[in-house]
């Protein structure tokens, strides 16, 4: 939770010294950030066992507005539990109204990389656990909420679906491997600067 935390405070302090410096107003063009927070619901599978759970997240989003209604950028992200990954991505939006108050939708799709050496195998009698990761995708609708000329407040639900690869050596020199698909709901606060 710290390096979430640390994360978003980064990103914030960057943007304000950038939009300090250019002294700019908004346009309906140009480079924006979007800083989210995400609470992702559903099941985990470990070993044979179902667990549900909520794991926050955090993703942070550069990118450059074509119009007042679409946007494209990349973004990061890290999902810290129950396996570490760390989703890079394309960001996809669409601003219906332009107006203080919007409908938006917007698709985020991607690789998530994961962090070696937790057991995705549930037994723990497997040695030399290597995860892989792999593909992420998540598309939401929600609402923009206008705070000021240069910034908005973001509220989304989505789905949430991520895949995470497993290779483990096992007996008599045999490898295995293993795929886990974890299907989230995901429910989004942000901020967007622009």
């Amino acid at each position: 939770m710290k390096k979430i935390l640390l994360l978003l405070s980064l990103s914030l302090c960057a943007v304000s010294s950038l939009r300090a410096q250019s002294g700019k107003e908004s346009t309906s063009t140009g480079y924006f950030n979007l800083t989210q927070l995400l609470l992702c619901i559903g099941e985990t599978e470990v070993g044979s066992i179902e667990q549900a759970n909520m794991i926050p997240s955090v993703v942070n989003i550069n990118g450059y507005r074509f119009s007042d209604h679409f946007s494209m950028g990349l973004g990061v992200g890290m999902t810290p539990s129950p396996y570490t990954t760390f989703p890079v991505f394309a960001d996809f939006r669409y601003t219906w109204l332009k107006s203080n108050l919007s409908p938006v939708i917007a698709l985020k799709s991607g690789y998530s990389f994961a962090k070696n050496h937790k057991d995705v195998w549930g037994y723990g009698s497997q040695s030399n656990i290597k995860n892989i990761g792999g593909g992420m995708f998540n598309p939401e609708i929600g609402f923009k909420v206008a705070m000021s000329e240069g910034s908005d407040f973001l509220f989304t639900l989505g789905y949430w679906y991520q895949r995470i690869g497993s290779k483990a050596d096992g007996y008599a020199n045999r490898m295995y491997e293993r795929q886990l698909n974890f299907n989230r709901l995901s429910f989004t606060i942000g901020f967007l600067f622009k």
